[in-house]
């Protein structure tokens, strides 16, 4: 002890208080100098990026999904391969599972409208393992379709991953003044009640959806497998509920962000009520059960309280502080694994009789992939319950004769570089205005795609900003 005090005390006296103390007007100045030095390098490095994806993307100046034209003289293939390669956009942005397979099922869409052949590439997402490695995340959830295309054909084209309101209409857009992607369109239908609206979803929609479901997006067979045995083990003999129940505080925000009212947990709990009392009066003796998917434990707790444990099902997956505090420790996989806990909560719900759900991008992809799934929307009316569960006025091969009619009108609109000069001095001012006040959302994105583009089928092309007309394009499809 005597020792550590004979260290302290020697260390103290080397330490220079009296000099800082004296010349601490100057250290204070050399302090401020240095923060506001650090501080001005990373604004200035954030332009820096922000000008130079700019430059290498075109990711504002071009169509809203920009596409790169690659020649590959030593293919054999005539056929025009179509690269969705709409990970490189969204990895950096904290885009969810159900979310980015919404954009990739748009982007197939329209490569098929197109008349391309459309095959996936997912290099780097939130929910892919390790970027750069080589290897197509899009497989470890979704059989691979395609693939040896992209060597093979002699033309192929990328479809970019900007996602910006103004631009190229997705072929999923039918409504007058409505506007959106397929990512976003909503349960309810807002044309009443805001001016802008995202697109309702229709039986057309969840129609056209499906079609392209049931041709290129087949779980991968590890995925089956674990549904399946799941489902065999206890939903097999049941009339099943599917219940998606997403209560935590960003999606209440989100919901307030697009002037719907967030639900409450007692209203989910109502619905399953009385859908569970109309299935007991019709159905005598038979087993119902609820297969919960939700992001909180106090949800579960509740409806297991409520209509008792054997009857409520769910997976073991993250929720709550539990996934938060695996996140943010970045642990080994935990990326892969939440996205596999989602895609079997889809999968497993789509295989109920009765659907239960609010506004929720992973309740849509439910809601597509099983077309004859009942939806109970917790917020909606009667009008709402017959557009959601009516059939489609097409089947499923006229709906994409429309989607390609609508493509190739798209596809007429003339290019930015012809528009008058004063609409398109307008449109660049609206675009540093996304750089200067929307940072989080669209530089982020352009960064991310900087980032990511050295994995892409079509770097060179991204690289040297080589990007093809509408002309260039209609020239491919009309081969």
């Amino acid at each position: 002890m005597a020792d550590l005090r004979q260290c302290l005390r020697t260390a103290r006296n080397r330490f220079p208080s009296k000099m800082l103390f004296k010349h601490r007007r100057l250290i204070s100045l050399m302090a401020v100098f240095v923060i506001t030095a650090v501080g001005c390098f990373h604004f200035a490095d954030y332009i820096s990026v922000s000008f130079k994806a700019i430059r290498h993307t075109n990711l504002f100046l071009q169509t809203h999904k920009p596409i790169a034209i690659h020649r590959n003289p030593k293919g054999k293939n005539e056929s025009i391969a179509c690269v969705v390669e709409n990970s490189l956009g969204d990895s950096c942005s904290g885009i969810g599972f159900a979310s980015l397979v919404l954009q990739t099922i748009d982007d197939i869409t329209t490569c098929l409208a197109q008349g391309f052949v459309p095959t996936v590439i997912w290099t780097d997402c939130d929910y892919c393992g390790p970027p750069g490695n080589g290897l197509n995340y899009w497989t470890w959830y979704f059989e691979g379709r395609n693939e040896g295309i992209v060597q093979q054909a002699k033309t192929r084209v990328c479809m970019g991953p900007s996602r910006i309101p103004e631009g190229h209409p997705s072929v999923y857009l039918t409504q007058t003044g409505a506007k959106g992607e397929l990512v976003d369109f909503r349960f309810a239908d807002m044309k009443s009640k805001v001016t802008e609206y995202f697109q309702p979803i229709t039986a057309e929609t969840r129609a056209l959806v499906n079609h392209v479901i049931s041709g290129y997006l087949k779980p991968a067979a590890r995925v089956r497998n674990v549904v399946d045995s799941f489902y065999q083990s206890d939903m097999a003999d049941s009339i099943n509920i599917g219940v998606h129940v997403r209560l935590e505080a960003g999606h209440a925000e989100e919901m307030t962000l697009y002037h719907q009212t967030p639900p409450k947990l007692q209203d989910f709990v109502q619905v399953v009520q009385r859908l569970t009392d109309d299935i007991t009066a019709k159905h005598v003796g038979k087993e119902i059960r609820i297969f919960l998917a939700s992001d909180l434990d106090e949800v579960i707790e509740e409806f297991k309280s409520k209509f008792g444990g054997k009857r409520v099902l769910h997976i073991d997956a993250l929720r709550g502080e539990t996934m938060v505090i695996t996140r943010f420790l970045e642990q080994r996989n935990s990326g892969q694994l939440m996205g596999d806990q989602v895609f079997s909560d889809i999968l497993l719900m789509s295989k109920c009789d009765h659907f239960v759900h609010h506004e929720s991008n992973v309740a849509s992809v439910v809601y597509y992939f099983n077309p004859n799934l009942q939806s109970h929307y917790v917020s909606g009316d009667a009008s709402v319950f017959r557009r959601l569960n009516a059939q489609p006025r097409f089947d499923s091969e006229e709906l994409f004769r429309q989607a390609v009619a609508r493509e190739m009108r798209n596809m007429a609109l003339p290019d930015w570089q012809d528009w008058p000069l004063w609409d398109r001095f307008k449109f660049w001012v609206k675009t540093q205005k996304f750089l200067l006040f929307d940072q989080v959302n669209f530089g982020r994105q352009l960064k991310c795609f900087y980032k990511n583009i050295k994995w892409s089928t079509c770097r060179n092309e991204f690289l040297r900003s080589q990007f093809a007309s509408n002309s260039d394009i209609q020239k491919l499809m009309s081969r």
